[in-house]
């Protein structure tokens, strides 16, 4: 599985818009293993902001900080776990197929 870097992607922004920007991103090996320990520690950090959320004074600015920050991670935790469940491509079978049409007329 192959994640892009944060602390580059933040500076690619910069580029223009005409270069690919998956050429651009570099990637890194992280194992199935790595990916779960993150959703763990997310998961942990995402409970830890609710509880602290429903100890803080309602209408606080905090109040509406962790609600992003919570909400951010959810979105993250999703992504994550629709990586975990994505299968990867076979390229083999993608290839058999385009060559089992007939030709056009």
């Amino acid at each position: 599985m192959l994640l892009t870097n944060p602390a580059i992607e933040k500076s690619s922004v910069a580029l223009s818009s005409s270069a690919p920007i998956l050429d651009l991103q570099p990637t890194m090996e992280v194992t199935l293993e790595e990916v779960r320990t993150m959703i763990l520690y997310l998961r942990r950090a995402r409970a830890r902001a609710i509880e602290i959320r429903d100890r803080s004074p309602a209408g606080s600015y905090m109040v509406s900080v962790l609600d992003r920050t919570i909400d951010g991670i959810t979105l993250e935790l999703s992504q994550l776990d629709y990586l975990l469940a994505r299968k990867p491509v076979d390229t083999e079978k993608i290839a058999s197929k385009r060559h089992r049409m007939r030709p056009a007329i």
